[in-house]
C-alpha cells in the first residue's frame, strides 16, 4: 500500500515539474502591445510626448507636403510626399504608420535615426536634422530636444527628415535685409501651440519680408521635389491695401509699412495648421544715412562741360548728405543732355533711385522736362540744361524724394582758354605765326553773362587764321562758327578764305579783336575793327 502511494506521489511530482519547465520556457517579459492601425488610408505619426500616442485622427495624420510650384516638378504637391509641423517633447520617440488599400505598415528607423547636416540629405538649410531610411517594425525614431518639428516623409523612397524649427525674419524690412535672417527665439511650445518671438527688432517701413526656418529656403530639394519652406502672403498688394497679412506658404513677400522698433511674435496653431504674426511697435527708429554715398549713373550728364568716361559703368559725382533734422539731403548742380537717361545710386549698387524709387517733386517733373524712359525705370531728359537736383531721405519713415528744377544758371566759361591759330599774325616782333600751335592764349573777362576774349594784333595781308580753344578736342571758331560784326567785316577787310572756312586778311594792319560767348544762349560773336 505504501509502495502504491509512493508511486502516485512520484508521478504527481513529475507532472508538476514538467509543467514548471513549460512555464519557464515562455517569454516572461511584458508583451509589446500591438499597434491598432486606422482604417483610413494615409500617413500617421505618433509616439511618446507628441501630438498622438497612437496613429489615427486629425492630430496624427500627415497631409501631402506643400511644394514650391515654381521649382522642381513645378507642382504644389506630389503623391507619397508628406509634410507636417508637430510638437515633440524632450527625449521622446516617434513612429510612422502608413495605410494604403486597407493594408497598414508601422515604420521606424535602424538605430532610431541619425543626426547630420541637412545638406547631406537634400536640405537647403543651415542646420542639422534627424533623418534615416524607413524600416518596417524597426526601432522608434529618437528625438532629444523639445520643440516644434517639421516632419518630411517620402514614402516612395522610404526616407524621412525631422527638422527642429528655428524661425527668423528676412528681407528689406530687416537690418540684414536679404543677406541673413534675424532670429526669433522659441518662447513656448506644446502639442497645441508654438510661439516664436523677437524683441527690439529694427524694421524699415514701406518694405517686404518673409519668415523662414533654420536659415534656409527648403527643408528638402532635388530635381523634382522642392518644399516651400518659408511664409509669405497670397498677394503683397492686397495685404498692403487691407493691412492684413494672411500668412501661409505663398510666394509673395509680406508687406511692412512703418519704420520703428518692434516686438514680433510668430505663432503656430496645431489644430488649424495656421501661422499668425503680431508686430507691436515699442519705439521709434531713426536710420543714420550720414555715411551713405550717392552719385549719378548713366549717360545724360556733363562733368566740367564734357561727357565723363565709363558711362553706365561708373558712378560719378559721388557725395555724402547734409543733415537737416530728420532729412538727409544730397544736392547737385548739373548739366543734362537731351535724349539721354540716368539714375542715382550708391557705388556698391545696393541703393538705386530709379524713376519708381522716389517721390518726384519740382518743375522739371511738372513741366515734363524729366520723364520716365520708355521701357526702362530710368529718368529720361526731354529738355537739356542746368538743373538743381536734391535727393532726400526722411529717416523717420525712410521716404525718398527727388526734387529737380531747371535753372536759369548758365555755363561758366571763366577758365576757358582761347587763342589764334594760323599764319596771318606775328607772335613776337617779326616772327610770323604758323599752322602748328595756338598763340596769344588767354582767359576771358566776364560782363554779366557774356565772356569776352580781346586781342590787339597786326594781321598780315593775304594770310588766314581761325580761333581755337586751348584744350584737347577743344572748339574751333571758324568763319562759319560765329556771328561777325565790326568794320573789318562790313568793309570786307576780313573775308572768308576761298575754298576754306578760315578768316582771310584782305587788308593787312593792326586790328582790335573781341571774341564773345553769351552764356545765356551759348552764341558766339566775333567783332573785328581796325585799331585806332
Amino acid at each position: 500500500m505504501r509502495t502504491i502511494y509512493f508511486k502516485r506521489l512520484m508521478l504527481l511530482a513529475m507532472v508538476l515539474f514538467s509543467s514548471l519547465l513549460i512555464s519557464c520556457g515562455e517569454d516572461d517579459g511584458p508583451k509589446e502591445p500591438e499597434v491598432l492601425l486606422p482604417n483610413l488610408d494615409g500617413l500617421y505619426v505618433y509616439g511618446t510626448s507628441t501630438v498622438a500616442a497612437e496613429p489615427g485622427g486629425a492630430a496624427s495624420k500627415i497631409n501631402l507636403a506643400i511644394l514650391d510650384p515654381g521649382q522642381g516638378a513645378q507642382v504644389e504637391s506630389m503623391d507619397g510626399v508628406f509634410g507636417k509641423f508637430i510638437h515633440i517633447g524632450a527625449n521622446s520617440t516617434i513612429s510612422f504608420a502608413y495605410v494604403s488599400g486597407g493594408e497598414g505598415v508601422v515604420y521606424g528607423a535602424d538605430g532610431g535615426g541619425s543626426l547630420d547636416s541637412a545638406n547631406t540629405v537634400g536640405g537647403v538649410i543651415n542646420d542639422k536634422v534627424i533623418h534615416g531610411t524607413l524600416v518596417q517594425d524597426a526601432d522608434p525614431i529618437n528625438v532629444t530636444n523639445a520643440g516644434l518639428y517639421y516632419v518630411f516623409v517620402n514614402i516612395n523612397t522610404e526616407s524621412f527628415t525631422l527638422m527642429e524649427v528655428k524661425a527668423n525674419m528676412i528681407g528689406d524690412a530687416t537690418e540684414l535685409q536679404w543677406s541673413a535672417g534675424t532670429a526669433l527665439a522659441l518662447k513656448s511650445s506644446d502639442n497645441d501651440k508654438t510661439v516664436f518671438e523677437g524683441t527690439g527688432l529694427a524694421l524699415t517701413g514701406a518694405t517686404g519680408y518673409r519668415y523662414r526656418f533654420n536659415d534656409g529656403w527648403h527643408v528638402y530639394s532635388d530635381e523634382t521635389i522642392v518644399t516651400l519652406s518659408s511664409l509669405g502672403v497670397p498677394s503683397y498688394g492686397d495685404a498692403w491695401d487691407s493691412g492684413i497679412n494672411d500668412l501661409g506658404f505663398y510666394l509673395d513677400n509680406i508687406p511692412h509699412k512703418e519704420t520703428g522698433i518692434f516686438t514680433v511674435t510668430l505663432t503656430f496653431t496645431a489644430s488649424t495648421g495656421e501661422w499668425e504674426e503680431v508686430k507691436t511697435k515699442t519705439g521709434d527708429l531713426e536710420n543714420d544715412y550720414s555715411s551713405l554715398e550717392i552719385g549719378w549713373f548713366g549717360n545724360a550728364y556733363l562733368i566740367d562741360g564734357a561727357e565723363p568716361s565709363e558711362q553706365w559703368g561708373t558712378v560719378h559725382l559721388v557725395k555724402t548728405p547734409t543733415k537737416d533734422l530728420k532729412l538727409y539731403n544730397w544736392t547737385w548742380t548739373i548739366e543734362l543732355i537731351e535724349g539721354r537717361s540716368f539714375v542715382l545710386r550708391d557705388p556698391d549698387g545696393t541703393v538705386w533711385i530709379t524713376h519708381g524709387g522716389a517721390a518726384k517733386v519740382g518743375g522739371a517733373f511738372d513741366d515734363g522736362d524729366i520723364i520716365k524712359e520708355d521701357g526702362q525705370d530710368n529718368y529720361f531728359v526731354v529738355t537739356p540744361g542746368i538743373y538743381e537736383v536734391t535727393f532726400t531721405i526722411n529717416s523717420e519713415d525712410d521716404g525718398r524724394t527727388l526734387t529737380m528744377e531747371r535753372t536759369t544758371q548758365f555755363p561758366d566759361y571763366s577758365d576757358r582758354e582761347y587763342g589764334i591759330f594760323g599764319n596771318a599774325y606775328f607772335v613776337e616782333g617779326t616772327t610770323e605765326g604758323a599752322w602748328e600751335a595756338i598763340h596769344h592764349i588767354k582767359t576771358p573777362e566776364k560782363d554779366g553773362n557774356k565772356y569776352n576774349w580781346t586781342w590787339t594784333l597786326e594781321l598780315i595781308e593775304g594770310r588766314s587764321f581761325v580761333f581755337r580753344e586751348n584744350a584737347e578736342n577743344g572748339e574751333w571758331v571758324t568763319y562759319g562758327g560765329a556771328a561777325k560784326i565790326g568794320e573789318a567785316f562790313e568793309s570786307e577787310l576780313i573775308i572768308k578764305e576761298d575754298g576754306q572756312d578760315n578768316y582771310y586778311v584782305a587788308t593787312g594792319g593792326n586790328y582790335d579783336i573781341t571774341f564773345t560767348i553769351n552764356a545765356e544762349d551759348e552764341g558766339r560773336i566775333l567783332n573785328i575793327v581796325p585799331a585806332q
